[in-house]
């Protein structure tokens, strides 16, 4: 009788990317689901509703329903929910972990240190840009219905999910980075975005904000050229960011204080 062949041994530290992925998006979840943030996530998402529901109850009194979409879409949508949103999910993951030593564990092992910064991200911007864009749908069902005038609902659901998508990444970076992360994210947001960019023509080329509304002014109908970026230079500016992320944040990793990573 001949002999059994030996069964091959597994490969030991071969690394399955979307299962990794799929692991540490599961953690970060774990991490990042606390009721009191998801509390928040909820008030923000609800605020842009809630602008339409008072709308929509006056009728013709309420006014132009494109001028009340772009209006509330810029400042509260754009200017508020999404940044804030991408702030909480981008930073307390890492926060978290960086505290209860879980941080410490995952550079462990076998996982490359950028793939457990593109889980974090992909974590982060996937939820933050599926949220935004169904509260901008949500109020402008309420607003409007289904009539979608000039294109406007359509325009800043795709800005807000790029939106969500370049404002984790660069929240994701800024946890890796500093401890304050929280901190310093609430002042470019008030700021930067917020005064700056509205006071200063050359900050709209550093603001994701402006970025975002680059990306909804060619599908709106009618839409003349704000003088800010263009479409293009945003999303060449986007990926600058998620890469720059990616590479500084695995960078990062590979560095001993990581108690340093957090809030």
């Amino acid at each position: 009788m001949p002999p059994v062949a030996a069964s091959a041994a597994p490969p030991f530290g071969r690394v399955s990317f979307p299962r990794t992925a799929l692991v540490l998006m599961r953690l970060a979840w774990a991490r990042t689901g606390s009721p009191l943030l998801m509390l928040g996530v909820v008030a923000l998402l609800c605020l842009p509703v809630l602008f339409a529901l008072m709308f929509a109850s006056r009728g013709a009194l309420s006014g132009d329903p494109i001028d009340f979409l772009l209006a509330r879409y810029d400042t509260i949508v754009a200017g508020l929910a999404t940044p804030l949103i991408a702030l909480l999910l981008g930073t307390s993951a890492f926060s978290a972990e960086a505290d209860d030593g879980t941080l410490l564990y995952l550079v462990t092992t076998t996982t490359p240190r950028w793939w457990i910064v593109m889980a974090r991200l992909l974590f982060a911007s996937l939820l933050t840009g599926v949220l935004t864009s169904l509260s901008v749908f949500a109020s402008g069902f309420v607003a409007v219905g289904l009539s979608d005038p000039e294109g406007i609902v359509t325009a800043y659901t795709v800005a807000v999910f790029y939106g969500g998508v370049t404002y984790a990444a660069l929240f994701t970076m800024l946890a890796l980075l500093t401890r304050r992360s929280l901190v310093v994210g609430l002042l470019y947001v008030l700021f930067w975005e917020g005064a700056l960019s509205e006071t200063f023509q050359a900050i709209r080329y550093l603001s994701v904000r402006q970025w975002m509304n680059a990306v909804a002014e060619p599908m709106i109908a009618g839409a003349g050229d704000g003088g800010g970026p263009s479409a293009t230079y945003a999303l060449v500016g986007a990926a600058v960011v998620v890469a720059l992320t990616v590479y500084v944040g695995g960078r990062r990793l590979h560095e001993p204080r990581i108690g340093r990573i957090g809030s």
